[in-house]
């Protein structure tokens, strides 16, 4: 009896079994003279056919869906082709899964990646798509910027931002790794190491130095540096300061300061040094509206480095060394530059025994346990001593000015009644104003 395979015929009462292979017909004694006995010697025999029957079966279907699996990749990549790196920055910033930076951030993040960009297209101008990047590339990229004399804190940034691009992108750009990922962090041996940062920050300058910045810096620059001074605010505080944040009647600035305002909007209230007052009076009433400083204000929105260069060639041309060299590498580190005028800041407040607590509450460093010290009233007393108490750079020899004199109970109480005054209650304020006058 005929089978897929093969088949059974009988001679005498014997069963034999026949089969062909690529042609070739083989028969074989079964040895059985019962036909199911027959079957299963058949079946013996010819199994050794049937898995090569289904191996070479197997083989065909999987060249059939590898082929077919192969076509529907072209046909995806020709309908959704991978992001080329032209189109990584618009995708980064579409992206719902990139982290919620500010403006100011991301003009600093499009900066850096289109400076590595504008590198890829001069030196592999052959590739077109981030999954194109090899380690190699990157790790050629990686030398570049060290041998351009990056400090180690600007070359970790430029490869955490590549990697952040890459990592947000990667399902839309078909990534298999990031060749920016930060092997120590990631564990997985691939990408960038980081550098390592030095642990020197910005110095503070000496009196001479403030003295000679001052001296030589001119119009807007000028009032910056005094407020960078005077109230140790921050380069983008600084820049950006609003003239609704200057109560020069009442002799303070109140600012929410940039770093901190997103997770805590809690101003830090700053009290108006002599000196700065002077200067901000410079500006006649009328013009007082939007911005303190509107061309730098506008500089540093459009990118901060505009007003960093600024600061930095006026340090140069005061002959102020502003990069020290890092011991054992070919590299230097800037530890001159605006934040110097806060560490300034809070020096002066130092040497003039300044407590630590009023410090941090100007500098918005604030710390609870500290400040607990100091009711409301105490605390602005000891802010505006504090601030009356550091030097005067404003065009006079470089001297301590001698402390303020100390605001009596009746000025804190008419501060008190003047941070309450609204439109509604003027009236009850003025009275309660004159009362305290008059009980003088």
């Amino acid at each position: 009896m005929k089978t897929r395979k093969g088949f059974l015929i009988q001679r005498g009462k014997t069963w034999y079994a026949v089969w062909s292979v690529k042609g070739k017909r083989f028969v074989k004694t079964t040895g059985q003279t019962i036909y199911k006995d027959a079957e299963k010697e058949l079946a013996k025999f010819i199994q050794p056919v049937l898995i090569l029957d289904e191996a070479k079966l197997l083989e065909s279907v999987k060249a059939r869906i590898d082929g077919g699996q192969t076509e529907l990749a072209a046909i995806d990549e020709q309908n959704n082709p991978p992001l080329s790196i032209a189109g990584a920055w618009p995708a980064f910033k579409a992206s719902q899964n990139r982290p919620r930076t500010g403006k100011a951030t991301m003009e600093v993040y499009e900066l850096t990646w289109g400076r590595f960009q504008t590198w890829m297209g001069k030196n592999h101008p052959e590739v077109a798509t981030l999954r194109d990047i090899t380690k190699d590339i990157a790790e050629q990229y990686a030398a570049s910027l060290i041998t351009d004399k990056r400090s180690p804190g600007t070359f970790n940034k430029y490869m955490n931002l590549l990697s952040l691009v890459f990592r947000t992108v990667s399902e839309k750009a078909r990534l298999t790794f990031n060749p920016w990922a930060n092997p120590n962090k990631d564990g997985h041996g691939k990408g960038i190491q980081r550098m390592e940062n030095e642990i020197h920050g910005r110095r503070e300058l000496t009196m001479d130095e403030l003295q000679a910045v001052c001296d030589k810096a001119k119009d807007d620059l000028r009032l910056m540096l005094a407020i960078g001074i005077y109230t140790g605010l921050r380069l983008g505080d600084a820049s950006t300061l609003r003239w609704g944040e200057v109560d020069l009647l009442r002799g303070i600035i109140r600012r929410i300061p940039n770093k901190t305002g997103r997770k805590n909007p809690k101003p830090v209230i700053i009290p108006i040094h002599p000196a700065l007052r002077a200067m901000l009076g410079e500006t006649p009433k009328a013009d007082r509206k939007g911005d303190v400083l509107p061309r730098i204000a506008s500089d540093y929105r459009r990118h901060s480095s505009y007003v960093t260069d600024r600061v930095q060639a006026l340090f140069d041309d005061c002959k102020i060394q502003t990069t020290r060299k890092i011991e054992g590498r070919h590299q230097s580190q800037v530890e001159v530059g605006f934040h110097s005028l806060r560490h300034s800041f809070v020096s002066m407040c130092s040497e003039n025994k300044v407590p630590l607590s009023v410090v941090q509450g100007m500098i918005g460093h604030s710390n609870p346990s500290m400040t607990r010290h100091y009711d409301h009233a105490e605390h602005e007393v000891a802010k505006a001593s504090a601030i009356a108490s550091l030097p005067s750079f404003n065009g006079e020899p470089v001297k301590v000015l001698p402390p303020a004199k100390e605001m009596s109970l009746i000025d804190v109480s008419v501060i008190r009644e003047l941070e309450s005054m609204t439109a509604k209650n003027w009236e009850a304020v003025r009275d309660e104003l004159l009362a305290i006058v008059k009980n003088q």
